[in-house]
């Protein structure tokens, strides 16, 4: 028996809400449902409606439930930090407010980290200073999330200043008091040379939440080698449909055995994708049918 899995306009190339070209949200969640899927993610604050309920009747009547959505903010950055925690509330308010669940927790891409994305030997790290004023913004997010009855989950992200794995060690070492818990991102994992199963096994207790993601083998071998920044390279299709990638999903399925959390099926995309973001939305879902792994 697999999990129920959910879809989100990040899909569709939609991780920031005043993103050029953005297709609009009607178009977005017809296409979630069109796809085959009972939950969706919000996306980011400001793409939807600013209207809960309206947004409620909406997804209700394309047979959406809410999974969560996230915050994709530079958390690094300690003078964006006030800002941050506004925006932070208000996502969790209509999350909880659409009976969703998850805080997705993501540090945004920088310039600096961006550049080096998926290659460790030369990403910078944050200094001592640097990084305790990364952990508390880490920390507000992860106060304001549970204050609202949601389960934060820290996302590692490619491109971010907690990507490799001596980065999210630290990160989850420090925040083990405070009630911070686990997203894996499977294609973030592996772009950043992380084994994804391996890491679910040895987080499985604070792993309530997953990102289905995968890799296209070429194309990142080529990025890693060319030295290719994050988003140029999702550009170039580093990104493709669960199943046709790199990740090893049916050892995935064989590890997450009674697993009752929850799960989205994601696409980091460009808008100039030669295949739709429905047709590559629908393949990943029908993938992780077929091998068990999704309801």
């Amino acid at each position: 028996m697999g999990i129920q899995v959910a879809n989100g306009p990040v899909s569709w190339g939609v991780d920031l809400p005043d993103k050029p070209g953005a297709p609009p949200w009607e178009e977005v969640f017809d296409e979630i449902s069109q796809a085959g899927y009972k939950l969706c993610e919000l996306g980011p604050m400001g793409y939807l409606p600013d209207d809960n309920e309206l947004v409620r009747l909406e997804l209700e009547a394309r047979g959406l439930g809410v999974a969560g959505s996230y915050v994709f903010e530079p958390l690094h950055d300690g003078d964006r930090h006030d800002d941050i925690k506004v925006k932070t509330e208000r996502t969790c308010e209509r999350i909880a407010g659409l009976g969703g669940k998850y805080l997705v927790v993501i540090d945004m891409v920088s310039d600096e980290r961006g550049a080096t994305a998926g290659r460790s030997a030369v990403a910078r790290r944050l200094d001592s200073h640097d990084y305790d004023v990364f952990l508390t913004g880490i920390r507000r997010t992860t106060e304001a999330a549970i204050k609202h009855g949601l389960t934060p989950v820290l996302h590692q992200h490619c491109g971010s200043y907690v990507e490799f794995e001596d980065e999210v060690e630290r990160v989850l070492a420090d925040t083990a008091s405070d009630g911070l818990q686990l997203c894996i991102d499977t294609g973030h994992f592996a772009y950043a040379g992380i084994d994804p199963v391996r890491f679910f096994i040895d987080h499985r207790a604070r792993t309530p939440y997953l990102h289905f993601k995968d890799i296209n083998p070429i194309v990142h071998q080529k990025v890693i080698g060319d030295g290719v920044a994050f988003f140029d390279a999702v550009s170039l299709g580093v990104f493709c449909p669960v199943g046709q990638g790199v990740v090893d999903f049916a050892a995935l399925a064989n590890a997450i055995q009674d697993f009752d959390g929850s799960g989205t099926i994601e696409q980091d995309r460009d808008f100039r994708s030669t295949t739709t973001a429905l047709e590559d939305a629908k393949a990943s879902l029908d993938y992780l049918r077929g091998i068990g792994l999704a309801d």
